[in-house]
């Protein structure tokens, strides 16, 4: 997608975050923008951005495949085509793999994964039909290295990295790009709005503020994360690291495969810990 004048370009989890970011910086680089967020109120700041040719707002569970069928077939109605999805809409989870109740780790994998294949069948046989065109899916850091109470998490990441991997082999030759996103610590509310029944320092005392804790140590912001995917989005980039973060523990494990946690965690945990004295 060599540029975004006039593209109509899809993103979920909108109302906050990179998603927020990126349907600004869609905007002023001349995009059309169907945004899409499972709290409505969360993007009525975006109407600024545009009037209705140019913005639309939809209020959208990603985890509902016929939710998300619909919401393709409106974006596709009110704009005459569609030229990119960017499936960012995601959940957090902290919880040791032991005492996980099941029905939390399938609302997590409902939005985190299923979302994520939810949004590809919607809009994948429109974007076939176009000359150029994009697909964005929004894994994570986790989604290369595994930490202690994010086992739900890291499945979920895993899954999407592996999917879309072989999603953009199953579509080379075709019009369609896609573009495996992985962040590392993004100023965001995805931590203030997950859901924290083990802390990732190993003391549960810490539970309560372990959305703190996330914010604190994360970053890169919402603005620098979308500047960054659509870049990548230009590029056709099949890999996107987001944050110094992400790239150096991308390499430890590259070199370390099947011990990276073994330096990475104890390192994490003490972080983790001065941060939680200061809170």
């Amino acid at each position: 997608m060599k540029n975004f004048n006039n593209k109509i370009i899809a993103v979920t989890g909108a109302g906050s975050g990179i998603g927020r970011a990126l349907v600004i910086g869609l905007r002023a680089a001349g995009a059309k923008v169907a945004a899409s967020d499972i709290v409505e109120a969360n993007l009525q700041p975006l109407r600024e951005y545009g009037g209705e040719a140019e913005l639309l707002l939809s209020p959208l569970d990603v985890s509902d495949g016929a939710a998300m069928t619909a919401w393709a077939a409106s974006v596709k109605s009110h704009f005459g085509a569609v030229d990119g999805i960017i499936n960012n809409a995601g959940v957090a989870l902290s919880c040791h793999a032991a005492s996980q109740p099941r029905q939390q780790m399938e609302w997590l994998f409902g939005v985190n994964y299923w979302g994520v294949i939810n949004g590809v069948e919607a809009f994948l046989p429109e974007l076939l039909a176009r000359p150029e065109a994009c697909i964005v899916n929004i894994s994570s850091l986790f989604g290369i290295v595994s930490v202690p109470s994010q086992s739900s998490y890291n499945a979920a990441k895993f899954a999407v990295r592996g999917y879309s991997e072989s999603l953009r082999q199953d579509l080379r030759g075709t019009s369609v790009k896609v573009v495996t996103v992985h962040p590392g610590g993004i100023k965001t509310n995805i931590a203030k709005n997950g859901r924290h029944l083990n802390s990732i320092t190993g003391n549960d005392a810490d539970i309560a503020k372990t959305a703190d804790l996330f914010s604190r140590i994360a970053s890169t912001s919402p603005e620098k994360a979308a500047s960054v995917i659509m870049h990548g989005m230009r590029k056709s980039k099949p890999r996107v690291l987001i944050g110094g973060d992400a790239k150096l523990i991308d390499i430890v494990q590259r070199l370390f495969p099947s011990s990276y946690d073994r330096l990475l965690v104890p390192i994490m945990n003490m972080g983790a810990k001065m941060v939680m004295k200061r809170i």
